[in-house]
């Protein structure tokens, strides 16, 4: 079974603005860009098999703390804002979390490794889960459909290249899209964990488990895990280019600083 998620061009709009505003922009007084950051899916949810939700609404998560490579949200700010979407009846219910990873160039990657260029992330695959953001979704689903239990996550990787280059942008796997806009590559990343004890699991079901990293060995017997299955991302604006060659500016961001010359002044392909 396949679970799809769709996502329309209002949703994906909010979360690139997100994504750059966090990475080209300080916060708060701090030092640092490319900060990353989260927010929270809002839609709809099949009620019946096989799984299928459309995000239709997103919420930035400022009271989140934000750092270079670690963000964590407030579990008060979430307790409000369901009851908010619960008083906005049909449409707004909660449907999961999304965060980024922002990567700069030259970013040490532990050793001789460093990102060199959008080739860097995509050879040691930066856009994936990392074993944290799984553990984050352990003793948390949120959604049942029938007798089942599912949780959602995004993760949407940024990268400040040095020229502009979209010549990879695309769908790279059901669940997974490249597009940039200007010289900032974007990655959007979708995954559904289905939560079930974990005595219950195959030995199928324990290698997904262990895919971004986690060791099943870790977790005590009838503990229920997210067990990632199989993902598609559906969005139409991404599917259909919506956003290829489209006049855009030209970011800077290297070290603690990032500098942004908008389309008027730096767009210059035409």
């Amino acid at each position: 079974m396949t679970a799809t998620i769709q996502m329309n061009k209002s949703a994906l709009f909010e979360l690139v603005m997100a994504a750059m505003e966090a990475y080209a922009i300080k916060h708060d007084g701090k030092k640092e860009v490319a900060v990353e950051t989260i927010a929270h899916l809002w839609g709809t949810v099949n009620k019946n098999a096989p799984f299928k939700c459309k995000i239709e609404h997103v919420s930035v998560e400022t009271s989140a703390e934000r750092k270079r490579g670690s963000v964590w949200g407030n579990p008060e700010s979430l307790k409000i804002k369901k009851d908010i979407a619960s008083a906005f009846g049909d449409g707004y219910g909660y449907i999961g979390s999304f965060h980024t990873h922002p990567w700069l160039k030259n970013e040490s990657l532990g050793g001789a490794l460093k990102v060199e260029g959008p080739d860097s992330i995509r050879k040691y695959k930066l856009f994936r889960f990392s074993d944290g953001d799984h553990r984050c979704e352990v003793a948390r689903p949120e959604i049942t459909v029938g007798k089942k239990q599912y949780s959602i996550a995004l993760v949407m990787t940024v990268f400040s290249m040095d020229r502009v280059n979209d010549q990879k942008d695309g769908r790279l796997e059901k669940k997974l899209f490249e597009f940039s806009l200007g010289n900032i590559k974007f990655w959007l990343k979708a995954q559904v964990f289905e939560h079930k004890s974990s005595e219950l699991l195959s030995e199928n079901e324990i290698a997904a488990f262990e895919s971004y990293g986690l060791d099943y060995e870790d977790y005590e017997s009838e503990q229920v895990l997210p067990v990632p299955i199989d993902t598609e991302l559906d969005c139409k604006a991404l599917s259909s280019f919506d956003l290829l060659l489209k006049d855009f500016g030209r970011l800077k961001a290297e070290g603690n600083s990032a500098e942004y010359r908008n389309k008027d002044v730096a767009e210059t392909r035409w």
